[in-house]
């Protein structure tokens, strides 16, 4: 009787285990507790050849919906906000080129389903300038997709946002001979922090 109860007791367990895996991989959108957010640099860093610049800056917008659909590249939401806090600036200056709105799009996720640990999204119509030494040079394009990843806590919150270095190299479009080809925008590990626009409230983040 005990070696059959166990045995019970067992495949409840293995079938409660398999009906979750089944409904987190069969979950096709995700949905976040807020859709108006920013995100707060203390130190984003705009790389070059030449220099690295360091700003504080501060970007807003807004997700079209709080139920975000899995598809890679999907139009979500947009930037409508960005301010360069110039006067912070260290190693040169550096500015935003072309002024919002800027498409936000879903890029995709890390970690193993359920456990979501990032969440990618692509800023498109980047355009920014480096000053220093000085040379104004300015970087990007039309289309320039700039990739951040959303960093998520055990409790699904969206902690900071990371520029991901591979992924954010942009073209010289206009500058002197001094200006380098190309150029970066990244940040540390534990900057970017993302709250509830007007808020100190994390934004959630979860499968459905």
């Amino acid at each position: 009787m005990r070696i059959s109860t166990r045995l019970g007791l067992t495949a409840f367990i293995a079938a409660m285990l398999l009906a979750s895996a089944v409904n987190a991989a069969s979950a096709r959108n995700l949905e976040v507790s807020n859709q108006n957010f920013r995100v707060t640099w203390s130190r984003l860093e705009m790389q070059s050849a030449l220099v690295t610049v360091r700003c504080q800056v501060t970007l807003e917008g807004s997700m079209h919906s709080r139920t975000i659909p899995k598809i890679e590249r999907l139009l979500i939401g947009a930037v409508t906000r960005i301010n360069f806090k110039e006067e912070s600036c260290t190693g040169g200056s550096s500015r935003p080129e072309k002024p919002p709105p800027w498409h936000l799009s879903y890029e995709g996720f890390t970690g193993r389903l359920p456990n979501i640990e990032t969440v990618r999204f692509l800023s498109s119509r980047w355009q920014f300038a480096i000053i220093a030494f000085g040379t104004t040079c300015k970087y990007g394009t039309s289309v320039t997709n700039i990739t951040g990843s959303a960093a998520l806590n055990a409790g699904g919150e969206a902690t900071n946002e990371i520029a991901l270095r591979d992924r954010n190299i942009v073209e010289l479009l206009e500058g002197g001979g001094l200006c380098p080809a190309n150029a970066t925008m990244v940040n540390g590990a534990e900057d970017g922090r993302i709250t509830v626009l007007n808020s100190t409230e994390r934004i959630r983040i979860r499968l459905i």
